[in-house]
């Protein structure tokens, strides 16, 4: 059961991430779902991902987007249990990670919009037969060191 304490983790096994323009993008590798979450879910994500509290991102939320402390909490734990459902996150271990600070609030006054997890599940078989490869990108390209003449 997840508290106000609990932290979440991405399952960098089997997920890609990235937040552009606030908009949180994130696709299971293991069986191609991919989903999205708006401003609000964006912003949660990037706490979770940090390494806050359940109960930290709520307050972070209350204050960006001046909602009631008690409404932030709710669609907090509601979207951190869709995403871990979703095996989109595993529970971390309940210690904070060395020197975390407070998570950062937006802009205040941002509109809110209750956070929602999109699932889509149209290029499922696409991307389960040649998934993207996260961090294929950072090994150097070598030449072959044999190559035969001809």
């Amino acid at each position: 059961m997840l508290t106000p304490s609990s932290r979440l983790c991405p399952n960098e096994a089997e997920v890609a991430a990235k937040v552009m323009d606030g908009e949180a993008i994130l696709i299971n590798l293991s069986n191609g779902i991919y989903y999205s979450m708006d401003e609000v879910g964006g912003f949660i994500w990037e706490r979770i991902a940090a390494g806050h509290s359940l109960g930290d991102v709520a307050s972070a939320v209350a204050r960006s987007y001046n909602v009631p402390p008690e409404r932030a909490r709710g669609d907090v734990e509601r979207i951190a249990a869709e995403l871990l459902k979703e095996s989109l996150v595993l529970v971390a271990d309940s210690d904070a990670p060395a020197g975390a600070a407070p998570p950062e609030a937006a802009e205040q006054g941002a509109p809110y919009a209750t956070p929602e997890l999109q699932k889509y599940s149209d290029m499922a078989d696409l991307l389960a037969l040649d998934p993207p490869m996260p961090g294929v990108m950072d090994f150097p390209w070598q030449e072959p060191s044999g190559k035969a003449s001809g």
